[in-house]
């Protein structure tokens, strides 16, 4: 492998530096509280369940898979995880869409599928019935908030951090946050006017924006001057700063985030993010880079070698990074500019 970028490095060094404790400011290890439970629902489910042991038919099968349904259109979590059962929702669901009673749905799709309704009816009840309401009534899963996380931290933390690397320096940078706004469509003005407007301070050194990832995105694209069809990420972007050093020289700094909490699974996923996301146009000051956290920087990025599919080699050209390190990178090139990068022999 060649040199890595001088980010990536200073992400590993994080690891003696209590990288993990550091972490949770930005992704919370905290689940937040149980969810409450209609007791019509814990009742219904009850009942279903004892009438399913009791009967072991065909009919209280249904009833039973009806009452898990019912349970996770209510609280928005399956009492089990089970392949089969979100299938069996959806189905449910459409028939409802189609005029029918939730009883009439149910039995349309159970004609059809008798053999997946029994096979859920009996995995339910491999449970014991307090085992399936205490999964309905956890609190939501971290992992399942974490892909949030980072947009609260980066709109409610990120300027206060760039403060923090600016304490002592003069002159101090005017930092501001500029919401997108929708902008509406004009039936006078020809073409595809812009579905976004910003509204930032002519003054202002950096300039954080904040809105959808395709917000950002179509933001960055026309200020870069970009076509329409380019791509700055896998589906939009989930940052773009401006840093305007002087009115001669603005950087465009663009990239997505991802935390990835265990090996294999979505490791080639985030590698494939990546390969969309990092980009280096020094004619445009365009960086943009991809923010990993989690296990990749607690392996030292040891498999993240080169892929012959997705060209991923770890150079010191490419920006990989902890998120940790935004402030930092932001305070540096407002300081240093392209010296920032890292790219230099030095």
């Amino acid at each position: 492998m060649g040199e890595w970028n001088v980010w990536t490095e200073k992400s590993v060094k994080l690891l003696e530096e209590g990288y993990l404790d550091k972490l949770l400011e930005i992704y919370k290890g905290e689940s937040g509280n149980p969810r409450e439970v209609p007791e019509e629902i814990k009742k219904k489910l009850r009942e279903a369940y004892d009438y399913a042991k009791a009967q072991g038919t065909s009919e209280a099968d249904k009833k039973l898979v009806g009452a898990l349904l019912n349970a996770r259109k209510e609280t928005e979590r399956s009492p089990f995880n089970h392949p089969y059962l979100p299938l069996i929702y959806h189905l449910v669901s459409e028939e409802e869409k189609s005029g029918s009673t939730f009883e009439e749905a149910l039995e349309k799709v159970a004609s059809k599928y008798p053999e997946t309704i029994r096979i859920l009816a009996e995995e339910a009840q491999r449970r014991d019935i307090k085992t399936l309401l205490q999964r309905l009534e956890e609190p939501p899963e971290i992992n399942r908030q974490i892909g949030t996380m980072f947009k609260s931290w980066y709109e409610s933390n990120l300027k206060s951090k760039i403060e923090q690397r600016f304490q002592g320096y003069t002159p101090t940078p005017k930092i501001v946050i500029t919401p997108l706004k929708k902008q509406k469509k004009s039936k006078k003005s020809p073409g595809q006017p812009p579905l976004f407007s910003e509204e930032a301070p002519a003054e202002a050194d950096i300039i954080i924006y904040t809105g959808s990832d395709k917000a950002l995105e179509e933001l960055a694209k026309r200020k870069l001057g970009l076509n329409e069809k380019e791509k700055l990420g896998t589906k939009g972007i989930d940052f773009y700063v401006l840093i305007v050093r002087n009115p001669e020289e603005i950087w465009h700094l663009t990239g997505e985030a991802k935390f990835q909490s265990d090996v294999g699974g979505n490791q080639d996923n985030q590698q494939i993010v990546a390969e969309g996301s990092v980009r280096l146009d020094l004619e445009r000051r365009h960086v943009g880079i991809m923010l990993i956290d989690g296990m990749p920087v607690v392996r030292r990025f040891d498999n993240w070698k080169e892929e012959e599919e997705l060209e991923l080699e770890l150079s010191k050209e490419k920006i990989i990074a902890s998120a940790l390190l935004l402030p930092d990178l932001i305070a540096e090139i407002y300081r240093k500019g392209e010296e920032a990068l890292g790219l230099g022999d030095g």
